[in-house]
């Protein structure tokens, strides 16, 4: 399957580029101004008060996951509501696939792109902080894998509302190329990996505040997390992750497909499914 798509020019400049490369991330970026993101609410809204493509996870599926620590929908597990909406929503594929956030990843892994998996993260006031943790790897016990194969993914931060230090924006540890050493949030089947506190020396721990319509971009191995929303108002963001087609990516549910967002995918080695119309 091959995507046409117009000949836009890179969004990122020489700077951020380099930033990215040394550091690991980069952003803030523009992706669209407070207004039209302000505007854009009422449609995002009504997706996440629907169900998508995701089944709710068992008890032993959720237990220790971050998705157990996001604002908890009011049907129960939030993970329905809120992951790879871009499967069935034109809003959220929209969004996922915008051209600023596309220009940015060609530039930065080439013309031949997947989009694999989204999730809104909502941080509702009074949340508790993320841990220190990386976005690589995946869950491979028998009869349980999921995850990419081998693992190479990118995220796009898209703040839906100010992201702050006292809402609890992104915070990153510059030059992180490792995958650290990691132990598991508790002792759930699929329970985060998280980094411990000793081993981060956070002395130049960099905080990534964005405005609405702002996002960030960030490598699978960045060391991130996120302190606590101390303010009034829930914080909304929507992670983006993307892939290459040589990637093999493990559906982590049943219906879950990878899309082609940009290029054409020539390895074959994923199912791939229609944008939502």
């Amino acid at each position: 399957m091959t995507r046409t798509e117009p000949n836009t020019s890179p969004e990122i400049g020489s700077p951020q580029f380099a930033e990215f490369r040394e550091q690991g991330f980069a952003g803030p970026m523009t992706l669209m101004e407070p207004a039209e993101m302000a505007a854009l609410r009422p449609a995002v809204d009504e997706v996440l008060a629907t169900r998508g493509l995701a089944p709710e996870p068992s008890t032993e599926q959720s237990s220790g996951r971050l998705s157990a620590l996001v604002a908890q929908h009011r049907s129960g597990s939030p993970v329905p509501f809120i992951e790879c909406r871009h499967l069935d929503s034109p809003v959220v594929h929209r969004l996922c696939t915008h051209p600023r956030l596309l220009a940015v990843a060609r530039a930065l892994y080439g013309a031949d792109l997947l989009l694999w998996r989204s999730t809104f993260i909502a941080k509702a006031s009074g949340g508790p902080e993320f841990h220190w943790h990386q976005d690589w790897g995946g869950v491979h016990a028998p009869g349980d894998e999921y995850g990419l194969e081998p693992p190479m993914s990118f995220t796009f931060w898209i703040a839906l509302t100010e992201a702050t230090e006292e809402n609890g924006c992104l915070r990153f540890i510059p030059g992180v190329r490792a995958v650290l050493p990691s132990r598991p949030a508790n002792a759930g089947q699929r329970a985060t990996m998280l980094v411990d506190d000793q081993d981060v020396d956070t002395s130049e721990v960099r905080s990534l505040p964005l405005q609405p319509g702002q996002f960030a971009v960030f490598t699978d191995r960045a060391l991130h997390a996120s302190g606590p929303n101390t303010s009034g108002a829930e914080r909304l963001g929507l992670a983006v992750r993307y892939t290459v087609p040589a990637v093999r990516v493990r559906g982590h549910f049943p219906g879950h497909a990878c899309l082609v967002a940009s290029g054409a995918d020539r390895a074959g080695l994923n199912v791939i499914a229609a944008p939502p119309t």
